[in-house]
């Protein structure tokens, strides 16, 4: 059985201005933004939830990276 995702579409520019908003729709109502570069689809905002049932349902491992240092 599948199950209809609502999906967003904006611009990485359109998105850099309401970052919160899109990791809201993500988090709290596992809403999907998908950002663009030119018009040409890039990127994924998706739910933390949605993302560990996708590698898991791909057989694929994290690995978490240490954070860049910003010095």
């Amino acid at each position: 059985m599948s199950a209809t995702k609502k999906e967003h579409q904006k611009s990485i520019a359109e998105v850099r201005n309401s970052l919160a908003e899109a990791i809201e729709k993500a988090r709290y109502f596992d809403e999907t933004t998908v950002l663009t570069s030119r018009g040409k689809r890039v990127a994924v905002i998706v739910g933390m939830d949605f993302y560990e049932r996708a590698l898991e349902a791909l057989g694929e491992e994290r690995i978490l990276m240490p954070a860049a240092d910003s010095t």
